[in-house]
């Protein structure tokens, strides 16, 4: 148990700055003279980093020791924080959040490997929900650390606050943590590195360049048809990246990752729902804090706090919803909190307007959260569930991978909703921004519940799936 609490403190810490620097923002465009869409890339990019480090998570559990992986990741997030803390402009603390984003990508599938390979099966998705409460909760606490912090004293001190946190976790993690399984030789191709960097990044910088298009086209700008382009040429080169990277992995001996366990189709529905999940959780976090701020006028503590009882009631709740599972399989407890996180995204689309208060958000974020904790961490353990051990690693993998790529694209969206509203509507704090900022934000929740509706469909196909096989064994 401890070697799953020092990889929890160490994923939870590493997860946790994916949006604690979102409630920054304001203060961090105006300290470095930045926009809103160049801002976002202090979380788009660290995403970007974790979704390219995680694929490499199954190779490194197969060549290295346990505890050498967990020593490195947590020796990049410290450096990452260092750095952070010493930022002078806004290029030193982007490279903080990628050194930070390689110990993260490197932390957050290890902690899930150590479940499944040494707790008790009786035990699995009572722990798996713990696990999924970090990767969920942390996210969703992190606008209210950085708002309490950020209100009371210098913004760089967060990460200062941080590092106790990581150097207990180093000191449990090199006493406790042990090998399960014994290392082997394996070869990663660069070539499948490579591939896999470019598909994402192409694709992450393709949904970028269309928001500016969508920006400049409001604007009247004349090159916005160049913008529009150049985001689908990026957008060609990103597919047929990950194209080339999915027919070299089938024909590789010692793939990055054995894509074999995509033949599952109950597993593919079960991995574009939680995608679909990470979507609207990200996005959320990105929305709620800035809207608060910049458009609803309310103070940087305010838009964190607004935040924290749901996040710490779905804290409660992630790990009922494991045991939940546990006895009563997949298909009632996830149902259920489908339709709950349904109606929490539907409250934000049709309930908020110019004269919302912050109570308003509060509640109706509480709700969704409370479907939201329950229906995030047992989409992952019924996925698993239906994959064969030898490629759990593997389906490990590209759940932690898609989930911090799905983090990446929801920033990038977000912001693309954000600033495309308020470009040409005076300066940050004008009546024009405040409104142009509302509504943007309006559009986001009502993408954002698009985004949940098709997850409860592919949950919905993923349990017919399942019960046609049973049917047939």
């Amino acid at each position: 148990m401890l070697s799953i609490l020092a990889t929890g403190i160490m994923a939870f810490i590493g997860i946790l700055t994916e949006t604690l620097m979102n409630v920054l923002f304001p203060i961090l465009m105006g300290e470095f003279h930045v926009s809103t869409s160049t801002v976002q890339w202090l979380t788009t990019g660290y995403l970007l980093v974790v979704s390219l480090v995680v694929p490499l998570s199954s190779y490194l559990k197969r060549k290295l020791p346990v505890k050498r992986i967990f020593v490195i990741a947590v020796m990049l997030c410290i450096a990452g924080c260092v750095v952070a803390a010493c930022a002078l402009n806004f290029p030193m603390l982007m490279i903080a959040r990628i050194l930070q984003g390689g110990g993260t990508g490197i932390a957050l599938p290890l902690m899930f490997n150590i479940i499944l390979d040494q707790a008790p099966k009786s035990r699995i998705g009572q722990l798996m929900g713990v696990g999924s409460l970090v990767v969920a909760t942390a996210p969703a606490l992190g606008p209210t650390i950085g708002g309490l912090v950020g209100t009371y004293m210098p913004w760089r001190w967060i990460f200062m606050i941080l590092l106790p946190f990581l150097l207990l976790a180093l000191v449990l993690g090199t006493m406790n943590i042990r090998q399960g399984s014994p290392t082997v030789e394996a070869y990663v191709n660069p070539l499948h590195v490579l591939l896999i960097a470019v598909g994402f990044i192409a694709f992450v910088f393709a949904l970028d360049e269309g928001g500016a298009a969508i920006t400049k086209s409001s604007q009247g700008a004349s090159d916005a048809g160049r913008t529009a382009l150049s985001a689908v040429v990026l957008f060609v080169i990103s597919m047929a990246a990950l194209l080339s990277f999915a027919q070299l992995s089938h024909r590789s001996f010692s793939p990055l990752i054995r894509l074999g366990v995509l033949h599952s189709v109950s597993f593919r529905w079960h991995l574009l729902a939680y995608v679909l999940l990470q979507v609207t959780m990200i996005g959320f976090g990105f929305v709620i804090p800035n809207s608060a701020q910049l458009g609803y006028g309310i103070s940087a503590l305010v838009a964190g706090v607004l935040v924290l009882p749901g996040a710490l009631f779905g804290a409660m709740l992630a790990p009922v919803s494991g045991m939940l599972l546990d006895r009563l399989g997949p298909v009632k407890p996830i149902s259920g909190a489908l339709a709950i996180t349904l109606v929490g995204v539907l409250l934000f689309a049709v309930g908020l307007g110019a004269s919302s208060t912050a109570w308003e958000l509060g509640l109706f974020y509480f709700v969704f959260m409370v479907g939201f904790s329950m229906a995030f961490a047992n989409t992952m353990t019924s996925g698993l569930s239906q994959v064969d051990a030898p490629l759990k690693a593997d389906g490990n993998a590209l759940f932690s991978t898609f989930q911090q790529l799905a983090g990446a694209v929801s920033t990038t969206i977000m912001s693309a909703f954000l600033a495309s509203a308020q470009a040409g509507h005076g300066a940050q704090g004008a009546v024009a921004y405040r409104a142009a900022t509302i509504a943007g934000a309006h559009h986001a929740y009502v993408f954002l519940s698009v985004v949940v509706g098709c997850a409860c469909l592919c949950m919905a196909r993923a349990f017919h799936t399942m019960n046609s096989i049973q049917e047939l064994a």
